[in-house]
């Protein structure tokens, strides 16, 4: 989906900070941001889609009312309560509307009107249509919902992540089992969460944005099923020519990227059935 980094990524975190400190981080400093009162969320059985896509707005309404007294961990805490709340009522709307999204693509007149009509409603709402490939349509907030509410009240690690989430957010970046963005954007990716990285050594985003990152880098390197870097179904084979030229860029550009000696491994090992293992230990390295 279009949003499926930046959801990864909170389900990734959310774990992470489960095995390192046995609770997550939202449960920091309960005393202000336990945020969305637990009565006020209504139940998908006895809901319709418009009184849920209600209580989205009226939730993101508190929520941007409770930031203003929070510290900026208490603000941090509240993004992931807030938004891991927010995937679950999206999807409560998204099974509501499943008639109209199985019929996303469907030419029939009514179909299309059904379409437009609910798409207006999103727009209300600040929700759209995710196109995620193979005939599936998905509902995810805008692309930069919780970069606007909560950019002047976090940590500047949590701006940052957000900025980011939501930069990568406004396209979609694999679907039909291959990539959507170029392998130069992708890089460019690497690049951004390296530096990310590098200015946030300590933030408690460290062990998601890790493991993005490791994602992104066996895509870079390896490619996905529809967009491989090398050809392996024929006797000889060979890197793409225009992969080894992204490599040789990316290496020009920054020799002293983490990600350059996984490269060269790539290139000197391709054909090793082991590749993905032989990545994957030197990933663990890092």
């Amino acid at each position: 989906m279009r949003r499926l980094t930046a959801l990864l990524a909170f389900g990734i975190l959310l774990s992470a900070c489960k095995k390192n400190n046995d609770k997550p981080i939202s449960s920091v400093n309960k005393t202000k941001s336990n945020t969305i009162k637990e009565q006020s969320a209504p139940t998908t059985e006895n809901s319709n889609s418009e009184s849920l896509l209600e209580q989205f707005s009226k939730n993101k309404n508190e929520v941007i009312l409770k930031l203003k007294t929070l510290s900026n961990k208490e603000a941090n805490a509240l993004y992931e309560k807030y938004s891991e709340e927010n995937t679950a009522l999206v999807q409560q709307i998204a099974e509501k509307e499943a008639g109209v999204l199985d019929k996303f693509y469907n030419e029939d007149e009514a179909n299309k009107k059904a379409v437009k009509l609910l798409g207006e409603k999103l727009s209300k709402h600040q929700l759209e249509f995710s196109e995620i490939g193979e005939g599936y349509v998905e509902i995810d907030p805008v692309h930069d919902f919780y970069y606007q509410i909560f950019k002047n009240y976090v940590t500047n690690d949590y701006k940052d992540y957000l900025y980011l989430i939501s930069e990568e957010s406004k396209s979609l970046y694999s679907a039909d089992a291959g990539l959507v963005i170029s392998f130069k954007d992708l890089g460019e990716r690497i690049i951004s969460w390296e530096n990310f990285m590098t200015k946030y050594p300590d933030s408690n985003l460290i062990a998601s944005v890790k493991e993005q990152y490791k994602n992104y880098q066996m895509d870079y390197l390896v490619g996905q099923d529809n967009t491989p870097t090398a050809e392996r179904a024929t006797d000889e084979n060979y890197i793409y020519p225009e992969n080894i030229q992204e490599f040789n860029r990316f290496m020009k550009k920054y020799p002293k990227s983490p990600t350059v000696p996984l490269i060269n491994l790539f290139m000197e090992n391709f054909k090793n059935e082991s590749i993905f293992d032989l990545l994957r230990a030197e990933q663990d390295k890092l």
